[in-house]
Parts: structure tokens; sequence; C-alpha cells
């Protein structure tokens, strides 16, 4: 993938230019608190190949093999879903369906099932790279205004004035059931096509990404793999008396260092779950005994697989935390072995709480009910999946060559957050599932 000068994600090239990286290295002048002999092996956490993981190794960009891999295989979709053009919009969080397809970041993205893509921006945001990548394969085109006009001209083009057209993020996208397609640009499409038939095509962009091919599994793998460099950040970083954002910085950093791209999501916080951060750095003194919940990931070509780590900042420790904690190894365990091919998701999901409920019939705690796994991808990927959130993707089939990270979380029994929890990508092969982190999964609790 190419670097986009007009990208909202900014590159550590980008961020040393503009003087944000100098910034952060200030904010993190003084780095982790030394550590003697006695307390090493709680201060540090050792990854495996973690000396591998650096911006200069990691790779420059999608082939243009693997997109036309992406091509061939919605087209197939297309067919089975008897569309003849495709048009998919950009979203308001992350923007998945338009980077699988084009990798670069236009407006509108028309695809017919026969002949060339057209990928629409608005004027002035048009890439040389993203042309020069392309290599003739995909129309470009811009406008500062009505670029409805443009979609009109490339649909006609194609000639499927009379036929069934997807529309992208129509209805049922990830977190937006409604859609978000523009009133006012699909009013212009049906009047301009009065026989054309439009549906949301949101279903079928979404679910012809999950089987990733085999460049999107390496970029997924190492996105783990750095993601648990967050983890090891934290480990030497997170003290009492620590502000939240020194550990924020120490991640962001390290996330730099490793991918040379902005993380996907740094969300942490000690005494509560780590997702009430909503991604900020926050002014929040880390108490002793208090349990830090983290939702990390790092990008790698703009894909992201989450890591998720509890782990325990000073003493006294609450009384449960190590023996909830070392159950929920165990059900990490459990679940990456239930994930084979032919289970659905929904089964995945009923065996989830199946293991919470007997959990806390035996020793109390409050009940969950969220994500157990979360799909690994661009922003903005769906499903996320868990107890109570399977409704439309129930059906939802494991496939060899999907990656999600898997995720459960673990009331602490008399403590009324946050609770444990562990997440890493994993692979699915045919045999089953492949744990992509590389750390040891145990108790960690820093002094």
């Amino acid at each position: 993938m190419s670097e986009h000068k007009h990208s909202s994600a900014y590159t550590r090239r980008e961020l040393i230019a503009s003087g944000t990286a100098a910034s952060v290295g200030l904010l993190l002048q003084g780095g982790a608190a030394s550590v003697n002999a006695q307390t090493a092996s709680m201060n540090t956490l050792d990854i495996p190949g973690s000396n591998e993981l650096v911006a200069s190794a990691m790779p420059k960009a999608f082939s243009m093999d693997e997109i036309q891999r992406r091509w061939s295989k919605c087209r197939e979709w297309m067919q089975r879903a008897k569309f003849d053009a495709l048009i998919v919009p950009t979203m308001p969080e992350g923007n998945a369906d338009i980077k699988w397809l084009t990798e670069g970041i236009p407006d509108w993205v028309v695809f017919p099932l026969q002949g060339k893509p057209t990928a629409i921006f608005r004027e002035g945001d048009q890439d040389s790279a993203f042309e020069e990548l392309m290599q003739g394969k995909l129309d470009v085109r811009a406008s500062l205004l009505n670029r409805s006009d443009l979609i009109i001209e490339s649909l006609k083009q194609a000639g499927v004035a009379n036929g069934r057209i997807g529309v992208g993020h129509l209805a049922g996208t990830l977190r937006y059931d409604e859609g978000g397609v523009s009133y006012t640009t699909l009013d212009r499409l049906k009047k301009e096509f009065p026989k054309a038939t439009f549906a949301s095509a949101a279903d079928l962009l979404m679910r012809v990404k999950l089987a990733r091919g085999p460049e999107e599994i390496e970029a997924l793998r190492l996105s783990t793999r750095i993601g648990e460099l967050g983890v090891k950040a934290s480990v030497e970083r997170a003290r009492p008396g620590v502000l939240q954002r020194d550990v924020w910085f120490q991640i962001a950093k390290a996330y730099l260092d490793a991918s040379g791209e902005s993380p996907g999501r740094i969300t942490i916080r000690a005494g509560a779950e780590g997702n009430t951060a909503d991604g900020n750095p926050l002014n929040e003194i880390i108490q002793a005994g208090q349990i830090l919940s983290e939702t990390l990931s790092a990008s790698v070509l703009g894909y992201n697989c989450q890591v998720n780590q509890t782990i325990c900042v000073g003493k006294p420790a609450p009384t449960n935390w190590e023996s909830t904690f070392k159950y929920n190894i165990e059900l990490f365990e459990a679940l990456v072995d239930w994930a084979k091919p032919g289970r659905t998701f929904a089964d995945y999901s009923t065996f989830y709480k199946q293991e919470i409920d007997k959990r806390i019939a035996k020793l109390g705690g409050k009940p969950y009910t969220g994500v157990v796994f979360h799909t690994g991808g661009a922003l903005g990927d769906g499903p996320r999946m868990g107890w109570g959130r399977d409704d439309e993707n129930s059906d939802l089939v494991i496939e060899s060559g999907m990656v999600f990270t898997i995720k459960p979380r673990v009331p602490i029994p008399g403590l009324p957050t946050p609770s444990t929890q562990i997440g890493d990508g994993v692979l699915i092969t045919e045999k089953g599932a492949e744990r992509l982190g590389r750390r040891k999964l145990e108790p960690i609790t820093v002094t």
C-alpha cells in the first residue's frame, strides 16, 4: 500500500516531519522505571522474535496480484448474489470496504461485474502513487462537487443501467444497522436509472473479506506480534503513581518504531474497562493494586488485529485476581481449540457463555455478554460477535483462512470492574486455530 499524503492515519515518517514523534519522545524521556535483579522477571516481558519487529522490515505494500485476487473473489460473490455492479462508499468509522477493493482512499468505488472498476475522489485527493499501483487496471475520476455525476457516468459506461446494483453501507453495517448512504446521492441514482434495482451489498462486502489471502494473513500476523509489544511496554512502564498517559505514549512509541504506522487502537485504563478510555491518553494516576485493562492493535499496511491483556499494577492485588486470570487462560485456550472450520459463530458464542456461566455459578461475579471475537482486518471490518450480539450474523461459519481476535473476559469476584481479559489474533487453518501471538500467557503483576 502506498503512503497517501491525504490519509487520516499518519505514517511514522509524517510524524517525524511534523515534529509529533519528537514530542512523543520528550514525553517518554526517562522511559520505564529502573528494575533491579530481584524484580526483573515481574517488570519486563520476553516475547520471542520481537527484535525482528522494526519498521524497515515491514512489508511496503500489497501487490497488484493480491488486489486482483480480491477482485476475482468479489466478482464470484457478485455473480452468486446476482449483482451487475457494486457502488461502495466511504464509511464514518473505518474504510474497510474501499481499502479492500483499492488499497486507496477514494470517496466511492464503482465495481462492475465486468470491465474496469472506477475510483472516485474528491478533487485534490488523488494520489499518483495510487494510480501507479493500479497499473491502469482501474479508472480514476475526481470532482470537487457533485461526485454522484461521476458515479452515474461510471455506471453508464459499465452498461448496467437496467441491472441490479449493490450498494455498500446501505443497511446492516457494523454499528450502523440503518446504514449511512447519502439520501441525495441515492435519490439521484434512482432517478437517473429508473429501471435499475438498488439493494444493500453491505453483507456481501463484509463476508467476502472474511477468508483472507496469504498477503493479508501475513499483515495480520505481524499486527498481532507488534500488538504484543504494547503489552511489553505496559509491563515496563506501568507502576503505582504513574500517569496513564505515560503508559499510553510508551505503547504508541513501541508501535511506531515497530511498524512505521500509527496505531490502530490504544485504549487502556486502570480500575475500569479499557474501552472506557475511548482510545485517549488520560491524566489519571495509576493506584497500587489496580487492574490495568488494555485493548491494543498495531497497524501493518492498514490492517489490525487486537491484542488484549489485563495487568495488576502494584500490591496488594485483588483477592481473586490471579486465580481468575489463570481461569481466563484456560478459557482462552479452550476457545482456540474449539474454533474449527464448519462450526457456526453463533454456537461459538453459546459455548463461551456456557463456560462463563459455569464459572459465575461456582464463584460469583457479574455476568458478561460482550464480544468474544473481533474480526481482524482494516478498521471498520465486521463482524464483532458474542453472546447477545449474533443477530443477522448468526449463520456465519468458521472457515479456513479467517483471522480474528479471540478475547474472552472473565469477571473478578468481588471486583466491580474491570474484568480479566486475554486476546490474541488467531488464524483458522484446515486443522483448527493457530494463535498468532508469541508471549507466554500468565498472570502479570508489576511492582
